[in-house]
């Protein structure tokens, strides 16, 4: 009885820290997907509706929408290099990060929030400032 709650214990404890791993490797791809201006990879990490911000305009998208509007945000502002600043979990589990975005026609300050859904981060907001 001892042993087969051990062995039931330790596997539990396996399937937590493995779906960690893959979650934090998802947050990962974002950060990948940013740098390389990629916003189809970008919007299979869209929950539903997403806000985002490009500048001084803010607005709340679809998911293809959001995903035409950050393809035409990349066109003209075709990034060089991306670096995270700092980054973060909430108490609830969600999860963001700030980076800076070099781009041919100048550098923004990133900020993206996202929350697990299914073993997934789903973004729930992604903003661009000048810097």
């Amino acid at each position: 009885m001892k042993t087969l709650l051990k062995s039931v214990f330790l596997i539990l404890i396996a399937l937590v820290i493995f779906s960690q791993k893959i979650a934090a490797q998802g947050f990962e791809n974002i950060a990948n997907a940013i740098k390389a201006g990629d916003a189809v990879t970008l919007a299979k990490y869209f929950e539903g509706n997403v806000e985002i911000s490009l500048k001084d305009a803010q607005n709340s998208y679809s998911k293809s929408q959001a995903e035409v509007v950050l393809k035409n945000f990349f066109s003209t502002h075709s990034p060089k290099s991306f670096s995270i600043a700092h980054q973060g979990t909430s108490p609830e589990g969600s999860k963001y990060f700030i980076g800076n975005l070099a781009t041919g026609s100048g550098t923004y300050r990133t900020y993206v929030y996202a929350k697990q859904v299914g073993g997934t981060f789903q973004i729930q907001e992604i903003r661009f400032e000048d810097q």
